[in-house]
This record gives structure tokens, sequence and C-alpha cells, in this order.
């Protein structure tokens, strides 16, 4: 008899694994996982990148840039996809933005560091292009002083290429 009450005292001792846990199911949200410092550094860089593109209206000879709906989020979205395989994650990226507009070659108008505090173990260099079906940009490569003055759309293609910054084994 006292036996028994020793194996009762050691089931309540140790309760079941799924007790202690919750259902397994809770797991395929991948959020759970995410390292901390990430989400902060998403956060930045498509506040930083949408900040920087849109204030290089004078570096590109325009009276505004305007980005696409979804533009930002799409670079975000393979930016991050880029950087799944990096030991520091997203917050050991450098993005260099560079405009193409297809005339006088590539310029950069700015670069992004997206975690200072980290060790840069990539870069990524994001090219985007002018949306050349409106008629803004029609119009301003026959007028040049509209140029100037009207906006430039960019469009929703871009290129993305990533340099890593130490040697693969």
């Amino acid at each position: 008899m006292a036996y028994q009450v020793k194996m009762d005292r050691v089931q309540v001792m140790r309760p079941n694994l799924y007790d202690v846990l919750g259902s397994i199911d809770a797991t395929d949200d991948l959020e759970v996982f995410e390292v901390e410092g990430e989400v902060a550094a998403k956060v930045s860089m498509v506040q930083q990148l949408t900040q920087e593109v849109t204030s290089r209206a004078d570096a590109l000879g325009c009276g505004q840039v305007m980005v696409p709906n979804g533009l930002i989020d799409e670079v975000t979205a393979q930016v991050l996809r880029l950087a799944d395989s990096e030991p520091c994650g997203l917050r050991g990226g450098v993005l260099h933005v560079l405009y193409d507009d297809g005339q006088q070659g590539e310029q950069e108008l700015t670069r992004v560091v997206l975690d200072p505090t980290m060790p840069n173990t990539y870069e990524v260099y994001l090219t985007l292009t002018p949306d050349t079906t409106t008629w803004y940009h029609k119009m301003s490569r026959i007028i040049k002083p509209l140029r100037k003055s009207s906006p430039l759309l960019l469009s929703t293609r871009f290129k993305l290429e990533k340099r890593k910054l130490y040697p693969e084994e």
C-alpha cells in the first residue's frame, strides 16, 4: 500500500510533456522562432530604404521620386530570403541602392547599413529602374526642362545581387 502512494507522488511531480509544452501545432508559426533583433532590423530597413529612395529627387534630376505600391515590400522579402543563409542574418548586411536609367549607367543613390552594431558579412546591391511606360518619362525625354519638375516613377522591376564578404568553405 505504501508503494502505491509513492507512485502517485511521482506522477504528480512529473507532469506530462504535452502539459508543459502545449500543442505541437503551435510551432507552425515560424515567427515564434525569429531571432532577437531581426524584426527591428527589418523595420529599420523598410523605413531607411523608403526615406532614402524618396529623398533622392535632386540626385536623379526630377521633381520627386514616386515608389510604386508593393515595391519596398517585395524588395524586403527578397533581401530577407537572401539573408537567411548568412551567419549574422539580416543584421549583418549592407544594402547598396543603385539607379539605372538605361542611358547614363548605374549610379549609387545610398548605402543602408542594416545594423551598425553587427559585423558586415555580406552586401546586397539593389538596382532600381524608372517606369518607362509613364507619359512623364516619355515627355521628359523630349522636353528637357520638364525633366527637373516631373516626378520619377520607379518600376516594380528591380535587380538584387548578393556579394559575400567572407570566403566560402
